[in-house]
């Protein structure tokens, strides 16, 4: 279903942020060249292929995805919230890194997302970070890219086969 739908993508806590003094919005360009200018806004697929794996994913993200175009608003907010809240309450699916003195933490945006999560004494700490960020592609999906559990040959969970067979037997139970 979600395969070849696009979403806006906006940057506009940025903005909030420079209007506070607390950030500055760089030009550009930034990452891609057409990446530049004050307008952070760009549309993306809602399924990418990682150019790297040739795996699929999902590509929404809670703070910048604003909705999923080919949708009507309810619809597009809808889906939003069934994805979001798959990330959110999986907690087999999240990492929770607890920084040290000295700590380096790397991601690939392609493929994973982020949140800081105020889990410290503001008064005791300060937390600084510094971003890098790489020349990227522009997100494409590819019909051709797998699953990730697809490509490594990863069986279904019992209980998700079970409905999944229901489902084609007619059988599915609400």
């Amino acid at each position: 279903f979600l395969e070849g739908l696009t979403a806006t993508h906006e940057g506009s806590g940025f903005l909030q942020l420079e209007k506070l003094g607390l950030t500055s919005i760089n030009e550009g360009p930034r990452g891609a060249p057409e990446n530049e200018g004050r307008g952070l806004r760009a549309v993306h697929p809602v399924i990418r292929t990682n150019p790297v794996t040739g795996w699929k994913g999902v590509f929404v993200n809670g703070g910048f995805t604003k909705r999923i175009n080919e949708l009507s608003k309810d619809e597009s907010d809808a889906v939003l919230a069934y994805l979001y809240s798959l990330f959110s309450l999986n907690h087999d699916l999240q990492v929770r890194f607890r920084w040290g003195k000295n700590d380096i933490a790397l991601w690939d945006n392609r493929s994973s997302f982020h949140a800081a999560t105020q889990d410290f004494d503001a008064d005791e700490y300060v937390r600084v970070g510094e971003r890098a960020t790489s020349l990227g592609e522009r997100p494409f999906f590819d019909p051709e890219s797998q699953s990730r559990r697809k490509a490594l040959g990863i069986a279904l969970p019992p209980a998700r086969r079970a409905h999944l067979q229901s489902l084609a037997s007619g059988k599915a139970s609400s």
